[in-house]
């Protein structure tokens, strides 16, 4: 799956410390699946400035969805975005990306 949209943060060395990403059909709707910034990074604001970057891609668009667990709702409000329900279902072990070991 490609990427409709995506916003990076790079270090002075220009390795990735944050990403923001968005797919979409890129006439209707769009949806974030993932904003992550590496640990030694957060705090310091580049997970506002990466959705504020990436929602301004998306202006032209009528519906920007994404999921979120609960502590991070505030985040995403100050962003303007509202609650709305969503059904979600997380596999953690796999939160990395690793596919699962064969058998």
């Amino acid at each position: 799956m490609a990427s409709y949209r995506v916003s990076l943060a790079l270090d002075g060395e220009g390795r990735v410390v944050g990403i923001a990403q968005a797919i979409s059909d890129g006439m209707l709707t769009a949806f974030i699946p993932m904003l992550e910034v590496r640990p030694e990074y957060r705090g310091r604001g580049l997970g506002t400035a990466l959705m504020q970057h990436l929602l301004g891609q998306l202006e032209h668009l009528y519906a920007v969805d994404l999921s979120c667990d609960d502590d991070l709702v505030p985040f995403y409000e100050r962003l303007g975005m509202r609650r709305g329900n969503a059904m979600v279902r997380r596999n953690y072990g796999h939160q990395n990306g690793t596919p699962p070991a064969e058998e």
